[in-house]
């Protein structure tokens, strides 16, 4: 199945493929110009000829009913005199044959000068035909090419039927000549159109190989990124459709990026977080292995092992919360008071055995509503004050903080120790920590600071590190007080959700 897939489609490049196409639409359209105008100049040609033969036949047929003898100024006694002087008066056109038989004579206008005069009156058997034939007018092939012809008669004023009393005139055209300057025409045409189309190949060819370039472009980026490598983005040039396709790829490449760098700091975070704990583990329960251990010193090794195995099983709950926090029910939004958030979280914090020597106190609480996740909102809390703990000295007060502002409610847990540098803080909540043995560790934000931001972005709000002199450091998140997609501002959220508890009880 994969070989019969991979077979299919074109082998040719999509510039060729492009050039072809044009070519192929334009000669088409060429063609199809050029035998339409071949077409009309061969319809000129017989509808010349027509119009012409049949106005000689009807200055003919004037003349014979009209006509006088110039010596006795009364009509003709003769049909042979009456066609001769007929005769005299025409001069034919080019290709064009007068010819008339009055009197059992064959007579022709301008046979000295008009050879397709001479070439019907020199053709008996192609005059018998046409005299012959019951028709007025007809077409008939010659040794001399095609000829439209017609005839006309006409008798003696008496009416009498019989040879001497009877004239016939035949006007033909032969439109060999014609025709052959209509195919030179044609011809001329044709080459003027494979010029055209020459040209027209040269030009989509160029611009083909120009509209081609950013997508080879695009594949030579997509060649060089490799499993290490996947900072190389397309260029963006112009705002047509590639500028806008180059710009979805590099957003994708932003993402597979980002995605990447992730995965490498779960990981990362993983071998750092479990494998300290486990050497540990592993070091305290080959102690207890060893002969004539103390019973204190027993019991000492077992209550570190236990606080191992809690650090351990803490960061593997900390880690399935980062890989939940990509799906898409990863929070779950109700309407909570951000001061009881508050105070909740302190309290938890503050109970005996949680974090001792750790003196933690509420500096702030916000008095408003939001639209949010209780449970993230007090994981992300609790990972903070588990950072502020670490860097923190036996004795030291933690403070705990919430406030609502211009439509965010931000949570916060701030201590008293050194000022941060501004590019280091800015850093912490930027870059991932490597694992021991890099060469940097500690430069970027830990698994709990990528915890909470997790939390906050899930929430469409963001994470912040602030510190300065006399101010220790304080970190935090903000968090929109209503859901975007919920369309209602908090206050009628809380509304409508009072409304409902209270009809449910009623």
């Amino acid at each position: 199945m994969t070989d019969s897939r991979e077979n299919q489609g074109s082998t040719v490049s999509a510039r060729l493929r492009i050039v072809g196409w044009i070519v192929l639409t334009t000669a088409l359209a060429l063609l199809a110009v050029t035998v339409s105008m071949r077409s009309l100049l061969s319809g000129q040609v017989a509808e010349a000829a027509n119009v012409g033969i049949a106005q000689e036949i009807e200055e003919f047929r004037t003349f014979a009913a009209e006509g006088l003898d110039p010596k006795t100024a009364r009509p003709f006694s003769s049909m042979g005199e009456l066609m001769e002087r007929y005769l005299a008066r025409q001069q034919p056109m080019a290709g064009e044959a007068i010819i008339g038989q009055a009197d059992g004579r064959v007579l022709a206008a301008g046979t000295a000068a008009n050879q397709a005069g001479r070439w019907l009156a020199e053709d008996p058997a192609l005059l018998g035909r046409i005299l012959n034939d019951a028709k007025t007018s007809g077409i008939q092939e010659s040794n001399h090419g095609t000829v439209r012809w017609a005839k006309a008669e006409a008798k003696d004023a008496s009416g009498a039927n019989g040879e001497g009393h009877q004239a016939h005139l035949v006007v033909a055209h032969f439109i060999g000549g014609a025709q052959e300057v209509a195919n030179r025409q044609a011809t001329m045409l044709f080459g003027v159109a494979a010029g055209g189309l020459a040209l027209t190949a040269g030009i989509a060819w160029l611009a083909a190989g120009q509209i081609m370039r950013p997508i080879r472009t695009m594949s030579e980026t997509a060649a060089s990124i490799t499993a290490k490598d996947l900072s190389a983005r397309v260029p963006v040039e112009g705002r047509d459709d590639l500028a806008q396709l180059a710009s979805t790829l590099n957003a994708m490449l932003d993402r597979v990026e980002a995605s990447h760098l992730a995965q490498r700091h779960f990981i990362s975070e993983a071998r750092e977080h479990l494998g300290s704990p486990q050497r540990q583990l592993a070091s305290a329960l080959q102690k207890l292995n060893e002969e004539d251990l103390p019973r204190k010193q027993r019991n000492a090794i077992i209550s570190t092992a236990h606080d191992h195995i809690s650090q351990m099983g803490q960061t593997l709950a900390d880690l399935d919360l980062l890989a939940q926090s990509s799906t898409p029910n990863f929070i779950h939004r109700q309407m909570i008071s951000v001061g009881e958030v508050t105070a909740e979280v302190a309290a938890a914090a503050s109970r005996p055995g949680a974090y001792p020597d750790r003196r933690f106190r509420i500096a702030e609480s916000a008095k408003a509503q939001a639209w949010l996740d209780p449970l993230r909102v007090a994981q992300g809390m609790h990972q903070l004050i588990q950072n502020a703990v670490a860097h923190t000295e036996d004795g030291q007060s933690i403070r705990i903080g919430s406030a609502a502002a211009d439509g965010m409610a931000s949570f916060w847990v701030a201590n008293d120790g050194p000022a941060l540098d501004p590019e280091e803080a800015c850093a912490l909540l930027e870059n991932y920590r490597s694992a021991p043995g890099t060469g940097e560790q500690g430069s970027g934000m830990g698994l709990g600071l990528a915890v909470v931001k997790a939390v906050a972005e899930a929430h469409g709000g963001t994470a912040w590190v602030e510190s300065g002199q006399g101010n220790g450091t304080s970190f935090g998140f903000s968090l929109p007080l209503a859901d975007a997609g919920h369309g209602s501002s908090c206050e009628e959220d809380f509304a409508q959700s009072m409304a409902s508890s209270l009809g449910g009880e009623s």
